[in-house]
């Protein structure tokens, strides 16, 4: 399953990435989305770019997974996500990303790009391809998480407005 998003933020590319090179950030967003439960397993420059690992315990409401997806999963699993983030070219920024749900047969990667689109305002876009290794249920497992990727992506959203609103 492929996933495609734009997000437009009222701020300059360079103004954006330095919420998201900022721990602080990260913070006040993981308070927005009610998550207290996260650590920072890495956060900084590194050979492969900006680094930001974090490690959180994800609760999954096992009523909404199909049955056949059950024994994959977990209620509670520890949620890996790591994003490298270089400068493009100029004022445009890409970053790759991986994301781990425990032992759960599911690889959800992307990349996601910054760039301006005026003095103040900038535009993201994410792309994620999310797959199973899984013979038979596995197209059926990445697309259960596909939607799931989808829903967190839109609150992650809604929680960096939120935050980046408190800061103007």
């Amino acid at each position: 399953m492929r996933i495609t998003q734009q997000r437009t933020y009222n701020l300059s590319a360079e103004q954006l990435m330095e919420k998201l090179t900022s721990q602080s950030f990260y913070e006040e967003r993981f308070a927005v989305l009610g998550v207290s439960d996260y650590e920072f397993a890495e956060f900084g420059e590194s050979h492969e770019g900006f680094v930001v690992h974090i490690v959180r315990t994800l609760q999954v409401d096992m009523s909404r997974i199909p049955s056949f997806a059950k024994r994959f999963l977990n209620a509670s699993m520890e949620l890996s996500t790591k994003f490298v983030w270089r400068i493009k070219e100029g004022a445009s920024f890409a970053g790759q990303y991986a994301v781990k749900m425990g032992n759960v047969p599911v690889t959800i990667e992307g990349n996601t790009y910054v760039q301006n689109i005026s003095e103040s305002q900038c535009q993201q876009e994410v792309r994620i391809t999310v797959s199973s290794s899984v013979p038979l249920v596995g197209k059926k497992i990445a697309a259960a998480l596909a939607e799931r990727v989808e829903e967190v992506i839109e609150k992650d959203y809604q929680a960096t407005l939120k935050v980046l609103e408190k800061e103007h």
